[in-house]
């Protein structure tokens, strides 16, 4: 039931042309998705002084593996840095088949960020577990 929710939420921001699509991005010349996700953390930073603590990214990044000289890179944990008043950031990125997320928070403001962590990777699992049935 809650993925059909976030489905239909999703479905809805794209219909409402507010999101930019996966394919767009990449067709953005030159950036990379560190790059989006620091651009998606300064506009959160600006937008949270009016209406939020809470920013979001969702990059995708290469689907083939990346070196360096020898050595694989075998994940990406985008970590977006927290704003005036941001009180927690999510940065969720694509590498190599793979998904990857990042959580950053204000102690002060969210001292069980671990909670959320398990939450989510939780959350993840339950969602496998649906696919398989």
């Amino acid at each position: 039931m809650r993925l059909h929710q976030v489905a239909y939420s999703m479905h809805q921001q794209m219909e409402s042309s507010q999101a930019m699509t996966a394919a767009a991005l990449r067709e953005i010349a030159g950036f990379a998705p560190p790059t989006l996700h620091s651009l998606g953390a300064r506009v959160g930073s600006a937008m949270t002084r009016r209406i939020s603590n809470l920013v979001v990214t969702n990059v995708p990044g290469p689907q083939q593996p990346l070196y360096a000289g020898d050595a694989r890179m075998v994940a990406s944990y985008p970590v977006i840095p927290l704003g005036k008043g941001q009180a927690l950031s999510i940065g969720l990125t694509s590498y190599d088949g793979g998904v990857y997320f990042g959580l950053n928070a204000d102690r002060a403001a969210m001292p069980d960020l671990d909670v959320l962590g398990q939450c989510l990777t939780d959350a993840l699992a339950e969602l496998g577990e649906d696919e398989a049935s």
